[in-house]
């Protein structure tokens, strides 16, 4: 599989979205979608412009190597296609939400 193949892969599964959703979105059939993610055919610019609109990711960044930003924590590592500030403020969400719900359960009986 070509690394921009495996790319869009990842990006489509981690919005959730089925190949069916994105052949369907993209006006192709499955059949033809599911070669393009295994790079059996060649992906145009057109076409990838079209699955960056419906993935919502900026081409600059799918075209880079590794992240721009560094992250120290090996633990992190692998965020995806998210800055580090975009991952910490999820990260701040997920902690407040923690806190929010066990302040819920220690008010149940």
């Amino acid at each position: 599989m070509n690394p921009y193949a495996s790319r869009i892969r990842k990006i489509r599964a981690s919005h959730g979205y089925s190949q069916e959703y994105m052949a369907l979105k993209l006006g192709m059939t499955l059949s033809s979608y599911s070669k393009l993610e295994r790079g059996l055919v060649e992906l145009s610019v057109s076409r990838l412009v079209q699955i960056s609109v419906v993935l919502e990711f900026d081409l600059s960044q799918f075209f880079q190597v590794e992240p721009t930003d560094s992250v120290s924590d090996q633990s992190q590592v692998g965020y995806g296609f998210v800055t580090r500030a975009e991952f910490l403020q999820h990260l701040d969400k997920m902690h407040l939400l923690e806190r929010q719900l066990s302040d819920i359960l220690s008010k149940l009986p």
